[in-house]
């Protein structure tokens, strides 16, 4: 699962059952993109996780999928929660979490629990290829770095 997030450099998440395992089992690996530039770097393996608690409302943001990589589109994740998990060694953690990693483990929980992100898009006009999810985030790259340059000293 490492090897298809980092070598083949598919996706920031993968779930057990999207390998065709039925273990509750997810890993995580963000790292900044021409798309995401202010991503962290995170590697997490996620057992058993369990989302202990979240933020009230739950915000549309864009989401794809490796398992239907040419599409996608706002799923609605909460902005923060706070997970309850064990990692590779089987050390339990329990830490908050919030913004895009917040959204990718929503994402790889509900892999987990038998859902994918097209179950959270609630406007289907959003939907996109892969192509055109690229211009639009590039375009809101670069128009979040105008402003941030052509603000005041």
């Amino acid at each position: 699962m490492r090897y298809t997030l980092t070598k083949k450099q598919y996706g920031v998440g993968l779930a057990a059952p999207q390998i065709g395992q039925p273990l509750a089992l997810a890993i995580l690996g963000l790292k900044p993109t021409p798309t995401r530039p202010n991503t962290p770097k995170l590697s997490l393996t996620l057992i058993n996780p369990e989302i202990v608690s979240h933020s009230p409302k739950r915000i549309a943001a864009w989401e794809g999928c490796i398992s239907g990589p040419d599409m996608y589109g706002k799923a609605m994740r909460y902005g923060k929660i706070r997970m309850r998990w064990l990692d590779g060694q089987a050390r339990s953690h329990e830490k908050d979490f919030e913004g895009l990693v917040a959204q990718v483990i929503q994402h790889e929980i509900d892999h987990l629990n038998g859902l994918l992100f097209v179950d959270r898009v609630k406007d289907s006009k959003t939907y996109v290829t892969a192509s055109e999810y690229k211009k639009i985030r590039l375009a809101e790259v670069k128009t979040t770095k105008v402003k941030s340059n052509s603000r005041p000293a």
